[in-house]
């Protein structure tokens, strides 16, 4: 039998099984205490299949508290997750982990990332910090794992700043405000305002009740069901926003933008990529749609009243609508100014690369 291959029954047969790898080795391995159960196990430097990371401390700790406390993590290393439950206390689960096979090769470097803990009533502080510099451990910094697992009060205040990891919040009533030089963000079901920064990955709130103000210096960002004023800014990713009524500003230096769903007032801009739009009311204010390298596409409700300006430097400009036209002669085909519906807050849309297009939405 070739080393390479293996064909044949276990046990008397039963359904297939297949495994194939082509850069590494597999192995099947007799589970110690229980029958008919096996254990994949796959070697590859190109496949990683349910390789579990071997933990080498686990640090936990509880602390009695009050609702409407605050939670602040300062930490060099290391992914932050936050949870909530019907409870008067904060409990706290670091786990350090290595994602090498030589397990040797990073425990010095957790053994060198230092954890200090300080309660002042119903507040908690938690500090990781390297007692050498953190440069020095730049090289395993992907070997390695650091997560924080906090469970905290429903209602609770959270203030987190971590370096080259992600941040996730969720189910929290209360201030966040969030920080990271190099991971994505995620907030689900906050209630209370939102505050987020990273410079390096890609942000996401869904659900939020309160005013989101989040930027990211290299990623896309996505906003869902949020009833507050959003404000999101990327340096290098797409921007997607849904069921968001209470007016948004979003900018983007490299990528498309789609809102649906948007409601009272809406400023969009991007210097690399299309705008589509759906605004399912009446804007309250000053709308502005700007792109430097791409189309246009506004979808407003029938009976929508604004005064427009649209001009399209290398398209046209198409509408839907009856437009009592402010233009004097004949109007250019890559210009629309004028009143739709008698007229109301102005809505500008300017693009250099691309046509505009003023979309009369479905009953």
């Amino acid at each position: 039998m070739p080393k390479n291959r293996l064909k044949g029954s276990i046990n008397g047969g039963g359904p297939l099984l297949k495994l194939h790898t082509s850069a590494g080795s597999i192995r099947l391995q007799k589970a110690e205490k229980a029958e008919n159960q096996v254990l994949l196990s796959i070697k590859s430097n190109t496949d990683a299949i349910a390789v579990e990371e071997p933990i080498l401390e686990k640090i936990e700790k509880t602390y009695g508290v009050k609702s409407g406390g605050n939670l602040s993590v300062l930490s060099e290393f290391g992914a932050i997750e936050i949870q909530t439950a019907e409870q008067e206390n904060v409990e706290v689960v670091i786990t350090k982990e290595s994602k090498s096979k030589s397990v040797e090769a990073v425990e010095k470097m957790l053994a060198d990332f230092e954890l200090a803990f300080e309660q002042k009533g119903a507040d908690v502080h938690i500090r990781g910090t390297f007692k050498h510099d953190r440069e020095h451990w730049w090289k395993q910094f992907n070997l390695a794992k650091i997560h924080f697992l906090i469970t905290v009060p429903q209602q609770y205040n959270v203030d987190l700043n971590t370096l080259s990891s992600d941040i996730s919040v969720a189910n929290l009533t209360g201030d966040v405000r969030v920080k990271t030089s190099g991971g994505s963000l995620r907030f689900q079901s906050i209630t209370g305002p939102v505050l987020g920064h990273t410079s390096g990955g890609s942000i996401e709130a869904v659900n939020v009740t309160g005013g989101v103000q989040v930027r990211t210096s290299g990623g896309s960002i996505r906003f869902g069901a949020i009833r507050g004023f959003i404000s999101g800014r990327t340096s290098g990713g797409s921007i997607k926003a849904v069921d968001c009524n209470q007016g948004i500003d979003v900018r983007t230096s490299g990528g498309s933008i789609w809102l649906g769903g948007i409601g009272r007032n809406v400023t969009a801009r991007t210097s690399g990529g299309s705008i589509q739009t759906v605004m399912k009311t009446q804007p309250q204010s000053e709308c502005s749609l700007r792109t430097s390298g791409g189309a246009i596409t506004c979808t407003l409700m029938p009976d929508v009243a604004v005064e427009v300006e649209a001009k399209a430097s290398g398209g046209r400009v198409s509408t839907d609508f009856a437009v009592e036209s402010t233009i004097q002669g004949k109007v250019p085909k890559n210009r629309l100014e004028g009143s739709i519906n008698g007229g109301g807050p102005l809505l500008k849309l300017r693009t250099s690369g691309g046509n505009i297009h003023l979309q009369k939405a479905s009953n």
